[in-house]
């Protein structure tokens, strides 16, 4: 019995350290965890604060996630030098989701909304600033990073083999094809954009083989939505 327990111990510690050490799997999976659920921790940390929530927890994601991914970046093989490779095709794929997003707006039903936006010019001068600066660094920085990191890098191939890793970046088959796709569309308010972006993205990562494009076209997206909200200031885009 005592031997059992001190198994138990022994393989409790190394999973744990594995954790904090973000090996295998656990690179993707606790920054996106947080990153995905970083809103429900601030309602529970910030109670009486609902109409600030928005922004604290947009805060605290993409300073705490960020600061994950960019202090584990040799962590991610696939981002290595050899593969940092920018085309006309990666360009054009972002400037063509940035299309979809803004031109489809408003002319299909939705399942769910909010009028709850994230919208900085409510506030004075200096935390508006200081706001918008973290909407930019989160929306081109750390959001494509982190999702095409979970998404096109890990769950994609996950979707195919458990033993994910020994599967070539860039596998297709239907099934994984059509849960990526779906998955990443519906968990948009403006779900047909996020299903068509998801597309052209997993077309993107076929054709080249690596997720780093993916990453790139994802960030130019996100930056020309970013300076078109700030033209228009529709920053209904940012629910």
């Amino acid at each position: 019995m005592n031997l059992n327990r001190w198994y138990h111990s022994i393989e409790v510690n190394r999973r744990l350290r594995s954790i904090r050490r973000l090996e295998g799997a656990w690179r993707y999976v606790i920054p996106f965890i947080f990153y995905i659920f970083a809103g429900d921790i601030t309602r529970l940390l910030f109670i009486g604060l609902d109409e600030y929530h928005i922004y604290i927890g947009y805060i605290i994601r993409t300073i705490v996630v960020g600061y994950i991914l960019f202090k584990s970046l040799n962590l991610y093989p696939e981002l290595s030098k050899r593969y940092r490779k920018i085309d006309s095709t990666t360009l054009f794929t972002g400037l063509t989701i940035f299309i979809l997003w803004v031109g489809l707006q408003g002319q299909y039903p939705t399942f769910f909304s909010s009028d709850t936006y994230y919208d900085p010019t409510i506030f004075d001068t200096y935390i508006a600033i200081f706001l918008i600066l973290i909407r930019l660094i989160g929306s081109v920085l750390v959001a494509p990073l982190i999702e095409e990191l979970f998404i096109r890098s890990f769950f994609i191939r996950y979707i195919i083999n458990s033993k994910w890793e020994n599967v070539p970046m860039g596998t297709y088959t239907l099934e994984s094809f059509l849960i990526v796709t779906l998955i990443f569309g519906f968990s948009h308010f403006q779900w047909l954009s996020g299903i068509l972006t998801a597309v052209l993205l997993n077309l993107l990562l076929y054709n080249k083989k690596s997720v780093f494009p993916c990453i790139i076209a994802h960030g130019t997206a996100n930056l020309l939505l970013f300076i078109y909200v700030i033209y228009t200031n529709d920053w209904s885009f940012y629910t």
